[in-house]
């Protein structure tokens, strides 16, 4: 393994004081740059997205559910790879896109509506279309877990990937429907905001802000293996599950660019960019970093990939947490108020605690 490196086992004592052990320090600083990483990748990335969507005038909140969903979900592919292909444990890259997903619609809505400079108000079109394709995939996924409790072949993998097909058409569709819309803007206007915009971030054409989009992918990619063993490592320390482990910890740190994308959309005021970009990378994280590695691996060893997940609780925890987040934005006409915000800023923490202890 890449991190295969153990220090001190045990605790050692000065002056009265019982100091942790070398390793538990170990894993919690390798833990804390990883996510760091993946933290500023997905900053990074989220300049060159910005230099993409302009050049093609795609709408903010098209944007935000295909390009910057697809980013930023990278890690999270990334380690559903690593669980399934190197580790041979899919539990927990199941364990962290669920817990990622419950992050993504708790969490980050929560930031958001916090270090908005007023009430969050998001269109009809991202909670009616996007929100309501999630909670779809959310039961799709609960189900297949509990009819395939034993191992996901060809077909799971197919219904994920044609779940999100599915998710592009509509979205293209909507993409066509708001380029008709648009087609008496002036193109000098939107010339002008593209000059700008690569001005400010010293990305001189679409090809080079593409070149970003890749070389940030694939940081973020190498952070999040460092981010798996450690996290695992960590928890065989303190005796917790790894499943518990990468629903809670590897997880929140593979949601790093989610939340960076919002909060930059949301302090600019691109609310439908900051929400839809949840549910577009919650979706992208279910279909296709669980759809994926399973074909992977079957072309790599001919077997279905063996699925051992006891914590069936945590799916339902993320079902009932959607419909909850789809309630907070669906009242008071579609706003999110700074108190529904920290409503749901402490059920994560509820469930975090509840997995950590009771899962």
């Amino acid at each position: 393994m890449l991190l295969s490196i153990a220090l001190v086992s045990g605790g050692f004592n000065i002056y009265g004081f019982t100091w942790l052990p070398l390793n538990f320090v170990l894993w919690c600083s390798l833990i804390i740059l990883s996510s760091i990483i993946i933290w500023r990748a997905g900053s990074f990335f989220s300049l060159a997205a910005k230099v993409v969507e302009e050049h093609y005038t795609i709408p903010q909140s098209v944007k935000a559910a295909v390009i910057d969903a697809t980013a930023s979900s990278f890690p999270e592919f990334a380690v559903a790879v690593i669980a399934v292909i190197i580790l041979g444990n899919a539990e927990v890259g199941i364990a962290t896109i669920v817990g990622s997903a419950l992050y993504n619609v708790l969490m980050i809505p929560a930031a958001v509506g916090i270090v908005a400079v007023s009430p969050v108000f998001v269109s009809k079109e991202v909670i009616w279309r996007d929100n309501l394709v999630y909670i779809s995939v959310v039961i799709v996924l609960l189900i297949v877990t509990i009819l395939f409790p034993a191992e996901w072949g060809i077909g799971v993998a197919l219904v994920f990937l044609a779940m999100y097909l599915g998710y592009i058409l509509l979205l293209h569709y909507n993409f066509v429907k708001h380029k008709k819309q648009q087609n008496n803007i002036k193109k000098d206007v939107e010339n002008q905001i593209e000059k700008e915009i690569i001005k400010e971030y010293s990305i001189q054409s679409v090809k080079t802000a593409f070149a970003w989009i890749i070389g940030m992918m694939l940081l973020m990619g190498l952070a999040s293996h460092v981010l798996v063993e450690s996290s695992i490592a960590l928890g065989d320390l303190l005796g917790i599950h790894k499943v518990v482990m990468a629903f809670v910890v590897i997880a929140a740190g593979t949601s790093m660019p989610d939340m960076v994308l919002s909060i930059i959309s949301s302090r600019h005021g691109y609310y439908d960019a900051a929400i839809s970009n949840v549910f577009g990378s919650n979706i992208f994280d279910i279909c296709v970093c669980l759809g994926l590695p399973i074909i992977i691996a079957l072309i790599i060893s001919g077997h279905n990939t063996p699925v051992n997940l006891p914590q069936v609780s945590l799916l339902w925890l993320l079902l009932g947490s959607t419909i909850i987040a789809f309630i907070c934005f669906r009242t008071n006409k579609y706003t999110l108020t700074r108190l529904k915000a920290w409503f749901l800023g402490l059920l994560y923490v509820i469930i975090v605690i509840y997995s950590l202890f009771f899962a």
